[in-house]
């Protein structure tokens, strides 16, 4: 992407790395790479997903992604 000098947006949400790059129609397309810690992410995610389910039901909109890098 660099030596096409096409712009593109590299975002780190904690689980994966994701970059958006527009095709030449303006679609955007996003490649992925799995976090190192994918599998624990996973196992954890599984573990919890009934109760972050019914904490959302409830109301509480508070992340369930704790791995995003912050800030």
């Amino acid at each position: 992407l660099d030596a096409a000098t096409l712009p593109y947006q590299v975002m780190d949400h904690g689980y994966c790395v994701s970059i958006y790059v527009e095709d030449p129609d303006g679609q955007l397309i996003e490649f992925t790479v799995d976090s190192a810690e994918a599998e624990a992410i996973d196992v954890w995610q599984r573990r919890s997903a009934h109760d972050t389910l019914q904490r959302w039901q409830a109301g509480d909109r508070a992340t369930n992604n704790d791995f995003r890098p912050q800030g």
